[in-house]
Parts: C-alpha cells; sequence; structure tokens
C-alpha cells in the first residue's frame, strides 16, 4: 500500500448548479462498492431521492474498471491504493465543481499505518453563492490529541471561506474526548447539527454517534437516517436543504 498521488474524476455538469434547493446522502459504503447488494441498494435511494450530493466514504474502486455513478459527476480521494484497488471518499454531484482539494490526514492510524483523507470540494449555489462541502473520514486509533491536531488541520484549511458551508461524515467520534474536540471545531466554524427524528439508527459506539452532517448558512427541509443494516454497519444519513 502506499499514497496515492491522484484524484479519479468526472466532471460532466460544469454549467449546472445546485439552484436554491438540493438534497444530500452520506454514507460510509464499508467497501462494498463492487457488491451487487450495495449497487441494488444504493441505486433505489437515487431513485426514491433524486440526490444532488453524495458523500461516501470508504469506497471502493477497481483500477481496471470505469466508475459509473448513476449519471453523476464525481470526484474520488484515495487514502490507498493497491495493484488492483483504490479506496477512499467520494462526492457525487449534479453540478459544477469550481475547485477541490484533498487533506491526507498528518498521522497514520496505528492498526494499518494508512492514512485517512478529506475531499473539499466547491459549488455553485443561487445568484454566484458558492457552497463549501467537506466529505471526512476522522482518523481512528490514534490518540485523542492526533484526532484533534487533525481537525485543527481541516479547520485551517477551510475556515477562510465565507459563505455555505456542509462538513458530513463519519467522524469517529466514539469516545466523550472526540465528542468534546469535534463541538469545538463546529462551534469555532459557526456549523449546525442536523437532527434525526429516527435517530436510534445512526451508527454508535460506546452510545457516541460517529455519522454526522453539519451545516451552516442553510435551512434544512428534512432529515432522515435509512436503516441499512443487512448492506453495511453504517446506516445512510440524509438532508435536504434550502438556501437562505
Amino acid at each position: 500500500m502506499f499514497i496515492p498521488k491522484s484524484f479519479v474524476k468526472s466532471l460532466k455538469h460544469q454549467e449546472e448548479s445546485l439552484g436554491g434547493e438540493f438534497s444530500l446522502l452520506c454514507w460510509n459504503v464499508a467497501k462494498l462498492t463492487l457488491k451487487s447488494s450495495y449497487k441494488e441498494f444504493i441505486e433505489s435511494l437515487i431513485k426514491n431521492h433524486n440526490f444532488d450530493l453524495l458523500l461516501l466514504q470508504e469506497v471502493k474502486k477497481s483500477l481496471s474498471i470505469e466508475l459509473d455513478i448513476y449519471d453523476y459527476s464525481y470526484i474520488l480521494s484515495p487514502n490507498i491504493e493497491t495493484k488492483k484497488h483504490v479506496f477512499g471518499v467520494m462526492s457525487a454531484f449534479k453540478s459544477s465543481c469550481e475547485d477541490e482539494f484533498a487533506l491526507l490526514s498528518k498521522k497514520r492510524e496505528l492498526r494499518c499505518a494508512t492514512h485517512k483523507v478529506s475531499l473539499i470540494t466547491y459549488h455553485k449555489l443561487k445568484e454566484d453563492q458558492i457552497l463549501l462541502v467537506v466529505n471526512l473520514h476522522a482518523i481512528n486509533f490514534v490518540h485523542n490529541s492526533d484526532f484533534k491536531n487533525e481537525l485543527d488541520y481541516l479547520y485551517e484549511s477551510i475556515s477562510e471561506h465565507k459563505g455555505a458551508m456542509i462538513v458530513a461524515g463519519d467522524f469517529n467520534t466514539w469516545n466523550l474526548m472526540r465528542v468534546q474536540f469535534l463541538n469545538e471545531f463546529t462551534h469555532n466554524l459557526s456549523l449546525k447539527k442536523v437532527e434525526f427524528s429516527n435517530e436510534k439508527h445512526l451508527k454508535k459506539i460506546f452510545t457516541n454517534s460517529i455519522d454526522y452532517i453539519f451545516y451552516r448558512d442553510l435551512d434544512v427541509t428534512y432529515s432522515e437516517v435509512i436503516d441499512s443494516k443487512k448492506i453495511s454497519d453504517h446506516n445512510p444519513i440524509i438532508a435536504k436543504f434550502s438556501t437562505l
């Protein structure tokens, strides 16, 4: 395994904007993206909800096969690459991507000696507003202080953005210290947490949720956790937003 050197991407909606209303799916797919059960399930979700943004973590892609993401543009930012596959976070969208960059964690996870990655993309809203979107898979199996340092690194990279922002993904906040660091991070960015009426379906470790959607300068018009335990050990979380 080695550090990947480039994005895997296809941009074909560069003339489109998200507009004044849009929907989002966030899901840690647990490396199941090549399985038929996953493909059938996410296809049904997309058909039922017509998402504008897909934020997926632990995506597995074969190097020999082109991605087909249901007519979405996409960017896959790997954190692991082998001879046959890349693994990482993927953001897919039906709007322009004005810019993108990835942050590979400075620390490696102790168990596998691998990095984690965050993907930052910028998308047009209405009236030339720009939405910053972070698709994050936070580092695990490191000291709490290292977890905080990685959040600080992300904060330094996005804090200058003015306007609407979404930060979503698998935050690996399985202990109270990590939850506290995340609360400080979101407070400093003026981010709010999307609340779910069916929160019981959220992935939790030691009673702590680890999957979140945070936002600012937007209104939430709908949110839901989808029960998919037969597919992944994480459940998809969805939200619909409108601009202010």
